[in-house]
Formats: structure tokens, sequence, C-alpha cells
């Protein structure tokens, strides 16, 4: 089953998909804006609230977006964060949420990382969820 979070990317996705939105771009819309409504017209599939939309509102928005960027982003150059830190957390949670203390050398394949090393992930976690819990309360 393929994990939920993974979306499409734009080196896998066939040029004949992308083929509509960059005939309604043109040749003269700059390059880095063309990849950036590209990758959003890609995404714009997963998202259920606009999986019923058909290709030419799925073109508009991606344009439309892709434009509100370029007004508000165009002429900085942003560092754009792959974000892996934030996949790591998503992945280290679902296992959290999965470990029972007693299942810790079953769920480390699937880490990624030793078990000593998970085990110190799982610690962290729950010395945040009792905080949390707690309200500041020093118990």
């Amino acid at each position: 089953m393929p994990d939920k979070r993974q979306l499409p990317r734009l080196s896998t996705t066939p040029a004949a998909d992308l083929s509509p939105l960059q005939a309604a771009l043109g040749a003269d819309y700059p390059e880095i804006w063309c990849t950036i409504a590209e990758c959003l017209y890609i995404g714009l599939p997963t998202d259920p609230a606009v999986a019923a939309l058909d290709v030419a509102q799925r073109i508009t928005l991606a344009i439309t977006l892709a434009d509100v960027l370029r007004a508000h982003l165009g002429g900085q150059q942003p560092y754009l964060p792959v974000g892996t830190d934030y996949e790591s957390t998503l992945k280290y949670r679902e296992l959290y949420a999965r470990f029972n203390g007693r299942n810790l050398i079953e769920l480390q394949p699937e880490s990624g990382v030793t078990a000593r090393h998970l085990y110190r992930i799982f610690e962290a976690m729950r010395r945040e969820d009792l905080a949390r819990r707690q309200c500041g309360f020093n118990f």
C-alpha cells in the first residue's frame, strides 16, 4: 500500500499530463514559475476537494496559485527546505502511536535507525507528551 503522504513528483509525471498546462502558460512564462505551476498542477488531483475539477479548471487554479506566489515571492531568493524533518516527525509519531513498551525491536526496521536511537526518540516524545498533559505542573 503506498504511503498516503507520498505526493506525485514532477520528475515522474509523464510529459503528456503536463502538455495542457504548458500550452496555457506559453513559452514566455518564466521558467522557475512554470516549474512551480507544474508542481501545483500535479499536486491538485491528490486533494479530495479539487479531485473533481476538470483539466481546464485545474490549469486555471495552478496558474492562479503560481501567479500569486510570483507576485509575493518574485525577486527574492528564498531557500525552500525539502522538509525531511517534517516527514521524519510524522513517521516517528506513527511508530510511537504503535509503541506499547515491548515492541521496540519490531518497530525498529520500519524506522530505518538503530533500536537505541529509536528508543531515544520515543523517550523524547514521551517527555513531550507528559509535559503537554501536565500543563506545566512539575509532577
